[in-house]
């Protein structure tokens, strides 16, 4: 998974800040979803709204996480026992547990993606420093495909050194976080999409825990 610099439809509806909050308050609605499948839709969701934010999402990597964390549950049998082997038995709560446990993190990495943007601020310093280590994320993660894995360290140092020269440091990339944050103003753009998104999301949850 990459950022990339595609067009984000989501910055034109929410501002950095309304967006992440919106992201917070959906969290937890998503968490409350009692069935593996319920995940399962919510994470092509938010894989959604991160294709919207402009992310590029490496399909393979989320399979094979997928796959890993099921398998790795499978391998404690638990509940009604679906198929048996020699080597192996397929057990319903196994599987059902591997699901709902694959589709979680991989739910809430899409929605934490889709979420948080470099140009967050929040107030206060605490504020000021997360969204200055947003925006030195979004620095590095640029230049990522920079780094290789015959000479890892060396080229992480060269991709450092020019993201974070000494020149950048000492004067200007102070600069580049204030053009890259958005004005006061623009921070209230979209908190009323933002609430509807998250009574959605609280409204679904709420559906799901009722006829589960």
């Amino acid at each position: 998974m990459s950022p990339s610099h595609h067009h984000d439809v989501l910055e034109s509806l929410l501002a950095p800040l309304p967006r992440f909050i919106c992201g917070a308050f959906i969290l937890p609605a998503f968490l409350f979803l009692p069935l593996w499948w319920h995940r399962a839709i919510g994470s092509v969701l938010f894989a959604l709204l991160a294709l919207l934010a402009g992310k590029r999402l490496r399909w393979g990597y989320f399979l094979l996480l997928i796959f890993s964390v099921v398998f790795f549950h499978l391998l404690a049998p638990v509940g009604r026992v679906l198929y048996t082997s020699r080597w192996f038995t397929l057990t319903e709560g196994a599987l059902v547990n591997g699901l709902k446990r694959a589709f979680t993190l991989v739910g809430m990495v899409f929605l934490s993606v889709a979420a948080v943007k470099p140009q967050l601020h929040i107030p206060g310093r605490f504020g000021g420093l997360l969204g200055q280590t947003f925006w030195y994320f979004e620095k590095i993660w640029d230049g990522k495909r920079t780094i290789t894995r015959k000479n890892f360290f060396s080229s992480l140092d060269a991709l450092l050194l020019e993201r974070f020269s000494p020149e950048l440091l000492g004067g200007n990339s102070g600069k580049d976080l204030r053009e890259d944050m958005v004005s006061a103003k623009e921070q209230w753009k979209g908190w009323g999409l933002a609430v509807i998104f998250v009574l959605l999301a609280w409204g679904s949850a709420a559906l799901g825990m009722t006829f589960s």
